[in-house]
């Protein structure tokens, strides 16, 4: 039986990329198997993972230099040395923005060549690894409409922290409503996810509706599988944190530059992960919904 269950596993592993995309315009509500959701993605890393480091290690190298130009490398949020005179981290928020903004380009680029290259099984041209296409910008403007969802809670926070209470209650009313709507919008956005896939793949997407009705009474799953997700990549940083600090001990300068550019990779693993979870939930949706173990579609 486990033999059976790692087959299909293998095949579905083997699909993503060249699945066909089941544009039949229904609205048939999908019922997402939990633990694909959870699980494949980490699957996908694991079963492209050589191509991973090589593409890793290529994109953080240029990230890492970006780090310690803009006195923002790893070390400087070490509370230990975030003073240190070799790297200076006392960096102006200009510098923290343009470094924000470069970082998920570069990481952008970098989506668009991992799957190219890993997932759809294109061959690696080294030439154009590092040319920014039309398609850089469009995945560079859904990371930061991404990271603009995960944010909301926290606008909502401070926007509710420092209101003036107003003694109308209809006003009062309607402040809170609109104010507080950045605590749910993020987990009604995480339905769509599988709209940046198709940027991913610059394919053209299908209507939101559609990806709305076939995502009813799916959104628990999604946030639990995409919870799972984020809990093992933070349980990865926190161990590599306490590895990190006990090996810049013993050899600052040099220890300090490999770790920068390790955790790079390891923040490239973060994101590629929720972007191999967007890639399953695309497929899920769009592609294997309407297929039997053997492949065909159904009737």
């Amino acid at each position: 039986m486990m033999k059976k269950i790692g087959g299909k596993v293998l095949a579905k592993l083997k699909s993503i990329g060249s699945v066909e995309f089941l544009d039949d315009r229904s609205e048939n509500r999908i019922s997402i198997p939990f633990w694909e959701m959870s699980f494949l993605p980490i699957g996908i890393l694991i079963y492209h993972f050589r191509r991973f480091l090589v593409l890793s290690f290529a994109y953080a190298l240029p990230i890492t230099v970006l780090a310690f130009s803009t006195q923002l490398s790893y070390v400087c949020g070490l509370a230990e040395w975030n003073t240190n005179p070799y790297f200076s981290c006392q960096a102006s928020l200009a510098l923290y923005i343009t470094f924000f903004l470069l970082r998920f380009l570069i990481v952008a680029v970098f989506l668009k060549t991992w799957y190219k290259t890993a997932i759809c099984g294109e061959k690696l041209n080294i030439r154009e690894m590092f040319i920014i296409s039309a398609q850089d910008w469009k995945l560079f403007g859904g990371i930061l409409v991404i990271i603009g969802f995960f944010l909301l809670p926290f606008v909502s926070l401070y926007v509710l922290s420092v209101r003036v209470p107003n003694p109308d209650w209809r006003i009062e009313s309607l402040f809170f409503a609109v104010a507080s709507s950045g605590f749910w919008l993020p987990f009604l956005a995480l339905r769509f996810l599988a709209v940046y896939a198709f940027v991913l793949g610059g394919e053209k997407r299908p209507p939101l509706k559609l990806f709305w009705r076939r995502t009813v009474d799916n959104t628990l799953k999604i946030i639990l599988a995409l919870t799972l997700i984020i809990a093992l990549n933070a349980i990865v940083f926190l161990n590599y944190n306490l590895l990190a600090v006990s090996v810049i001990r013993h050899s600052f300068v040099v220890s300090a530059v490999i770790c920068d550019l390790v955790y790079n990779m390891l923040f490239l693993l973060m994101v590629s992960s929720l972007a191999a979870f967007a890639i399953v939930q695309r497929a899920v949706l769009f592609s294997w919904y309407a297929q039997d173990d053997t492949g065909e579609k159904q009737e």
